[in-house]
């Protein structure tokens, strides 16, 4: 295009310049014109060629096109056929045996029977009766009569109506011992100056509902008790018990109230004793897909006929959540109590007690816990807790060296009360092989800070146990159990006499390891064939000061289903 402009542009420019020289000849003057048509003009660059390629479609699109399909139906035919009604068919029940005797003997002359009297499978009611005894007719040299008897009888009966079961129980046993702690220069030959007998008859009623979740209806769980419990030092006590829970649905939540009223009498030689303490915790229970959790308040009201009457509240709060297919399940909680402190409830911690005792109730008045648990897999479980409390009026077990008429050796223990801080770090791990190999883990680390007072221990606190159990089942043919325990070290005060003088000093008693093996081997489902061995390292340990243990001992036996 710049090439076409240039060339029309020197042509006009080369003919003006020869028209002039003509004109301008010597031999005359002429002029000549040349005119042209020709006008130059630059295209606009809006209709300029572009180098885009542009495709031309072709393809013509079809319409009103139709299409028709034949009219012959494809015929088909069936035929149906009858088909048999499912049947539930019922699994075996197993066979009951009506009766089991369990007997053997160890060294020591220690004799052991557990005996069971059963009725058979039944819609309307069940009977039963047990008694157990075991003994010991061991000697510890340097020591006092060390022989001890547990007798054990119970017999029980559940009636079974529409939506309820009545069940009724009565207890008795006796428990014969000695308070063996003291050197044998002073040992009575029959022991009738340090023997003691415990006893108790106790009958128990339940009455429980079945109405499961239908709405409007009250489930309800009814105990009463009543037991009589006393020693060889004409001290009793008299202890009556009833217990409610109730339970009903209120927006597909739970509301539960357990109300309780719990009362005992103690006599002794010295003093009367009477104590009643009346419970009232109503709370709900709620939850979701993923959490669950109850909370409520508990009510106490505790009355002494020798100190009066107190009131305590504790709140009720326990709550969870499952973060991943309870794998991980956190849990927290703020909870208390009051705990009673009887004649019963201490000798059946410590047997060596005095008869004649100061109680108080334990006001556990704050705690707070928070864990994690779960399931690692089918076989594979834990749970970890750590709790830290506020309790007032602790009970701990100090030895009384004053001599009595209920304490001629100057060996039996007396109880004193202590506000505590207390914390307690717990955890478990089970791991379970179908039923052929059970194998449990568990431990406790126990922190006791004495407050209000000084220069005291946490008398005879552990600082810690540890528990292995395991069980192996071969077959059901031939069952293996070994278990090793361990209580940590423990503070006693001791009776030290230095240079005529005789005081009291704290002293750590050590700590405690012991073994124990089982085997058993099924010779039918009618007989088998057992044997036991405790304490295999032979260490005799105090768990209370001046009484140890027995050595390495060991029981083998039998049981057999008669009918």
């Amino acid at each position: 295009m710049r090439f076409r402009l240039h060339s029309y542009f020197l042509l006009a420019l080369l003919i003006g310049v020869v028209s002039k020289s003509v004109s301008q000849n010597s031999l005359g003057e002429e002029i000549y014109e040349q005119k042209s048509n020709f006008t130059p003009v630059i295209k606009d660059a809006a209709v300029k060629q572009t180098d885009q390629p542009e495709i031309i479609d072709t393809v013509k699109k079809l319409t009103n096109v139709t299409y028709s399909t034949p009219g012959i139906p494809y015929k088909t035919t069936y035929q149906t056929s009858q088909i048999e009604p499912a049947k539930m068919v019922n699994e075996p029940l197993s066979k009951l045996y009506q009766s089991l005797i369990k007997v053997g003997m160890g060294n020591y002359t220690m004799p052991f029977a557990d005996l069971f009297l059963n009725s058979l499978r039944n819609k309307d009611m069940v009977l039963g009766v047990r008694y157990n005894h075991l003994s010991s007719y061991a000697q510890f040299t340097g020591l006092g009569r060390t022989d001890f008897s547990d007798d054990n009888a119970s017999m029980y009966a559940k009636k079974f109506y529409k939506k309820h079961t009545l069940s009724a129980d009565f207890n008795y046993s006796r428990n014969s011992m000695h308070y063996y702690g003291f050197a044998d220069s002073l040992k009575n030959d029959n022991g009738s100056l340090y023997k003691q007998i415990f006893q108790t008859f106790e009958g128990k009623l339940r009455l429980q509902s079945h109405y499961g979740d239908t709405a409007g209806k009250i489930n309800h769980d009814i105990h009463l008790n009543y037991s009589n419990y006393g020693d060889h030092y004409n001290t009793y006590e008299n202890n009556i018990f009833g217990s409610a829970l109730l339970n009903t649905k209120i927006n597909h939540e739970s509301f539960n109230v357990l109300a309780s009223v719990d009362y005992y009498s103690n006599h002794s030689a010295h003093d009367t004793v009477n104590n009643t303490i009346v419970k009232v915790n109503p709370y709900f229970k709620a939850g979701g897909e993923k959490w669950k959790g109850d909370i409520g308040v508990e009510g106490v009201l505790d009355n002494f006929n020798t100190t009066g009457t107190k009131y305590y509240f504790y709140p009720r709060l326990n709550i969870y959540y499952d973060v991943y297919q309870s794998i991980i399940i956190p849990y927290a909680g703020v909870d208390g109590g009051l705990t009673k402190n009887s004649y019963r409830s201490l000798t059946t911690t410590n047997p060596f007690m005095l008869s004649n005792l100061p109680y108080k109730n334990t006001d556990n008045a704050l705690s707070l816990f928070g864990g994690l648990r779960g399931a690692l897999s089918s076989k594979l479980s834990y749970d970890a807790k750590v709790l830290y409390g506020r309790y007032n009026n602790m009970a701990y077990f100090l030895a009384d060296y004053n001599a009595s008429s209920d304490n001629a050796f100057a060996n039996r223990y007396r109880v004193i009360y202590m506000n505590t801080n207390y914390l307690n770090v717990n955890a478990q791990v089970k791991y379970q092989f179908k039923e052929k190999l059970t194998f449990i883990a568990k431990g406790n680390y126990y922190g006791y800070k004495i407050i209000d007072t000084s220069n005291v221990k946490p008398w005879h606190k552990p600082a810690y146990d540890i528990t292995f159990s395991a069980n192996y089942n071969l077959k059901s043919k031939i069952i293996l159990k070994a278990d090793i325990f361990a209580i940590g070290s423990q503070w006693a005060q001791q009776q030290v006499t230095a240079n005529n003088v005789t005081v009291l000093q704290a002293t750590q008693l050590p700590g405690i390891v012991d073994m124990n093996l089982g085997a058993e081997y099924r010779y039918t489902k009618m007989l088998s064939f057992w044997v036991s061995f405790n304490n295999i390292g032979n260490y005799r340990y105090y768990r209370w000061d001046k009484y140890p243990t027995q050595r390495f001992n060991f029981m083998v036996g039998l049981s057999f289903t008669p009918f």
